[in-house]
C-alpha cells in the first residue's frame, strides 16, 4: 500500500469515526447513511480521477441547493436551519473523501471530522461517543503521520513510497502512547467548575402506569405495555438502605377526582407544613440521595416522602409547592440531591393524633358521586376502630388481601368505573387501588389524596445506582394526620411486584442494556463531570491503598504476616504492562537493524562529527552535494541504496550491501584526506593529532 492510499484511508476511517459518534445522538438518517456510504467507500478502495471529478461536480450543486435550502428555513420560514447545516457538513465531508489522491485535501478533511466531532458533544456525549473519540484520536494521529509521509515522498519525486508493516506497526504504537498521554494528562488535570450538567440523562419513552401528570381511569381493552427504559438513577450518600427496592420515590399528588379523572386544584393553600417539621415530629435521622434525569416531559423532582430538602446539583431551578411536590424550571436535565427524612412516624405517635383537621383539608374530602353500597364499605372498614391509623391499614390490609394485580384493563364501561372494579372485578393496575383506597377515607371522612411516582427499583452493581425504570412507575395513598402531616400507605396488591419483574425479564437484551447503563453512568460521572474534588478523592483513595497495603505486611507484633495478595497488586500489573510497552516500542526504534540500516547510520554518524547531519536521507544527500562536501558522491550512492531497500521494498542483495560498505569506506577515506589537506600535513602537526579514529563500532560493516 502506498503512502497516499494509507492517508487517504486512515482520513476516511477519522471521519468515519467522527460520524458514529454524531449518529449515537443524531441517530440514522437519510444524510448521515449517505456521508457513513462514502467514507466506507473511500477506506474500501478511492474512486478514479474519472469518477471523483463527476462526484466533485454532483457535490457542489447539492451544497447550492443546502445553501439555498438553508437560507429559505432561517428567513422565510423562521424555523430551526441546524439540520441544513449538519447535512451540509455530512455531503462536505462524503465529497471530500472520495476526491482523487491526487488532490491536496487532506487539511479539510481534517477539519470537517474535527467539527463533525465536535457537533456531536451537542448531541450524546456518551459511552458509544467514548469509544468514537478514542477511534478518531488514533486514525487522527496515524493519518497525520502518513500525510507527512506521503508530501514528503512527493517533494522528493518518490509518489510509490510503500509502508511497510513494521513502520504501520510503529505508527500505531505511537498513536497508543500519544491516546495514553492524553488520559494521563486527563487524571492529572481536573477540568474548572462549571454551572451546565453533563451527569443526568432523561428517561425515553412513556412509562408504563402510575407516574404521569394526570391520572385517568376507564381506558377500556388491550393491555398496559411494558417500559423497562430508566427513568431514575439514584445514588445514596450514606449506605443503602436495606429497602432500597422497595422504596417510594414521589413525584406528584392529586386532590380532585370526577369519577374518571385525577387533577389539581390550582392555587391550593394547604396544609402546608415545612420539611424540617416533619423530622421533628417524627423523629428519626435523614438521609440523603443523590438522583440523576427524571422521565420525559415531567418537571417533577422525586423523593422519598418526607422530602425535607433538595439542592440541585445542575442548571436547574428547583421549588416545593404547599402540598409538598418539588417542582424545577429550566432546560438541562435534573440532577439533585434530596434530603429526606423517615419512611413514616411510630405507630405511638400516630394514635395520639387526634386534634381536629383544619378547614384547609375539605378539598381532600371531595367525592364524586357514589351509589350507596360506597358509604357501606367505607363503614364497614372503618367504623369497627376509634383510631385513624387502624381504619387507614384496615382499608390497605383489604385491598392487598382481597384483590389482584393486573395489566389488562377493562373489557366494558361497567368495568372500567371505580365501583366495578371495587364491587364485581376486584382486580387491575395500582391507579384503581390508589383511587379505591382515597374514596373509601374519604367517605369515611378522613382527609386522603392520590399520589404517583415509582416504587422500587433494581440495583446496578457495575454502576453503582438504583435503576428506577418504567415499569417500576407507581400509585399509592397518602393520609393526613394532624400534628404529623401526610403518612404513606399502599393498597396494591404484593402481586404486582412479581409481574413487574416478568416483565422486565421478559426481554432478552435486558441483562446487557443494563449492564451498559451502569458503564454509561460511571463514564458521565468519572469522565465527563471529572473535576477537582474527584482528583483529589482519587489521590486519597491511591493512598489509602498504599497505606493498608503496609500495615497487612506486619502484624500487630511488629513481625511480618503471612502474604496476601495486596490490593495494589493490580496498579503493580498496569504499570509493569505500560514499563515493557515502552520497552518494546525502545527496542523497536534501536534493537537488531538491517545491515542497509547499520550502513547509513554509520555514515550519517560521520558527517555528524563534521556539523553535517540533519533531515531526512534525501535532505542529507542533497545538502552534502550542494556544499561539495568531501565524499559526497560515495554518500550519495550510499543513501541511494539505502532508499531502496528500506522504503522500495527492494532486495539489493549481497552485491549492493558490498556496494554500500565500498561507498562508506570511500566517503571516509575522502573525509580522512580533505582533512589531511587542511592540516597541511600527513603525519603531524596539531590538526592532524585532532582527526577522528576509526569508528570501531562499524569497523567490520
Amino acid at each position: 500500500m502506498t503512502a497516499a492510499q494509507l492517508h487517504r484511508r486512515l482520513t476516511a476511517g477519522m471521519g468515519l469515526a467522527a460520524l458514529a459518534a454524531y449518529a449515537a445522538g443524531a441517530g440514522w438518517t437519510a444524510d448521515v447513511g449517505i456521508a457513513g456510504a462514502a467514507l466506507g467507500a473511500a477506506v474500501v478502495r478511492p474512486p478514479s480521477a474519472r469518477w471523483s471529478a463527476l462526484i466533485e461536480r454532483g457535490t457542489r450543486i447539492l451544497i447550492v441547493g443546502l445553501c439555498a435550502w438553508m437560507l429559505y428555513v432561517a428567513f422565510v420560514l423562521s424555523a430551526d436551519f441546524m439540520p441544513a447545516v449538519m447535512a451540509m457538513l455530512l455531503l462536505l465531508l462524503g465529497g471530500e473523501s472520495l476526491r482523487s489522491l491526487e488532490t491536496r485535501n487532506d487539511g479539510r478533511l481534517y477539519l470537517l471530522s474535527f467539527a463533525l466531532l465536535v457537533a456531536a458533544t451537542a448531541f450524546y456525549p456518551g459511552l458509544p461517543f467514548a469509544a468514537a473519540f478514542v477511534a478518531f484520536i488514533v486514525l487522527a494521529t496515524l493519518a497525520m503521520m502518513a500525510g507527512h509521509l506521503r508530501r514528503q515522498a512527493e517533494r522528493f519525486h518518490a509518489p510509490d513510497v510503500r509502508v511497510s508493516r513494521r513502520m504501520a506497526g510503529a505508527m500505531a504504537a505511537l498513536s497508543a502512547v500519544t491516546l495514553t498521554v492524553a488520559v494521563g494528562l486527563f487524571i492529572l488535570f481536573p477540568r474548572l467548575p462549571r454551572t451546565w450538567n453533563v451527569q443526568g440523562r432523561s428517561g425515553d419513552g412513556e412509562v408504563m402506569a402510575g407516574f404521569s401528570d394526570e391520572v385517568r381511569l376507564g381506558q377500556l381493552g388491550g393491555r398496559l405495555s411494558s417500559n423497562p427504559e430508566v427513568a431514575l438513577r439514584v445514588e445514596f450518600a450514606d449506605s443503602v438502605p436495606a429497602n432500597a427496592e422497595r422504596m417510594h420515590w414521589r413525584g406528584r399528588s392529586f386532590d380532585h377526582f370526577d369519577g374518571v379523572r385525577w387533577s389539581r386544584t390550582r392555587g391550593l393553600p394547604g396544609p402546608a407544613m415545612p420539611g424540617p417539621a416533619y423530622l421533628a415530629r417524627w423523629g428519626g435521622t435523614s438521609r440523603r440521595a443523590r438522583i440523576f434525569g427524571g422521565p420525559s416531559g415531567a418537571e417533577v423532582l422525586f423523593g422519598p416522602h418526607p422530602v425535607l430538602a433538595v439542592q440541585a446539583r445542575s442548571a436547574i431551578r428547583a421549588f416545593q409547592e404547599p402540598s409538598g411536590d418539588v417542582l424545577y424550571f429550566g432546560s438541562d436535565v435534573p440532577v439533585y440531591t434530596v434530603l429526606y427524612g423517615p419512611e413514616a412516624p411510630p405507630d405511638g405517635r400516630l394514635r395520639a393524633a387526634r386534634r381536629p383537621d383544619s378547614r384547609l383539608l375539605n378539598p381532600y374530602l371531595q367525592t364524586p358521586a357514589f351509589t350507596p353500597a360506597m358509604k357501606r364499605l367505607a363503614d364497614s372498614l372503618t367504623g369497627p376502630y376509634a383510631d385513624r391509623l387502624d381504619k387507614a391499614r384496615s382499608v390497605e390490609r383489604y385491598f392487598r388481601q382481597n384483590f389482584g394485580y393486573t395489566l389488562d384493563l377493562p373489557r366494558t364501561r361497567d368495568e372500567g368505573t371505580l365501583e366495578g372494579f371495587i364491587f364485581r372485578r376486584r382486580q387491575a393496575h395500582c391507579e384503581y387501588f390508589s383511587t379505591a383506597m382515597v374514596m373509601l377515607m374519604r367517605t369515611a371522612g378522613i382527609p386522603a389524596r392520590n399520589v404517583t411516582g415509582f416504587l422500587g427499583g433494581e440495583w446496578n452493581q457495575t454502576g453503582g445506582y438504583l435503576a428506577v425504570t418504567g415499569n417500576d412507575a407507581h400509585s399509592w395513598v397518602e393520609v393526613w394526620f394532624s400534628g404529623l402531616g401526610w403518612v404513606t400507605f399502599d393498597p396494591t396488591p404484593p402481586s404486582r411486584d412479581d409481574l413487574v419483574n416478568r416483565e422486565t425479564g421478559e426481554a432478552w437484551a435486558w441483562p446487557l442494556r443494563f449492564w451498559f447503563d451502569g458503564m454509561e453512568h460511571r463514564w458521565y460521572r468519572w469522565v465527563l463531570d471529572y473535576d477537582l474534588d474527584k482528583q483529589l478523592g482519587m489521590a486519597r483513595r491511591l493512598g489509602d491503598l498504599f497505606e493498608r497495603d503496609r500495615e497487612r505486611a506486619f502484624g500487630d507484633d511488629g513481625k511480618r504476616a503471612p502474604f496476601r495478595a495486596p490490593p495494589m497488586l493490580p496498579v503493580a500489573i498496569a504499570i509493569g504492562v505500560a514499563a515493557a510497552a515502552a520497552i518494546w516500542m525502545r527496542r523497536g526504534r534501536s534493537g537488531p537493524r538491517s545491515p542497509e540500516q547499520r550502513v547509513y547510520l554509520a555514515l550519517r554518524r560521520v558527517y555528524a562529527r563534521m556539523g553535517m547531519d540533519g533531515g531526512g536521507p534525501l535532505d542529507f544527500a542533497e545538502r552534502l552535494a550542494r556544499a561539495a562536501a568531501p565524499g559526497w558522491r560515495p554518500a550519495g550512492e550510499v543513501v541511494r541504496l539505502y532508499l531502496r531497500a528500506r522504503f522500495a521494498g527492494e532486495d539489493i542483495g549481497d552485491a549492493g550491501r558490498t556496494r554500500m560498505r565500498a561507498a562508506l569506506a570511500e566517503a571516509r577515506a575522502e573525509l580522512r584526506a580533505a582533512r589531511r589537506d587542511r592540516s597541511g600535513s600527513v603525519t603531524g602537526g596539531p590538526a592532524a593529532s585532532s582527526s577522528p579514529p576509526r569508528d570501531r563500532e562499524h569497523a567490520g560493516v
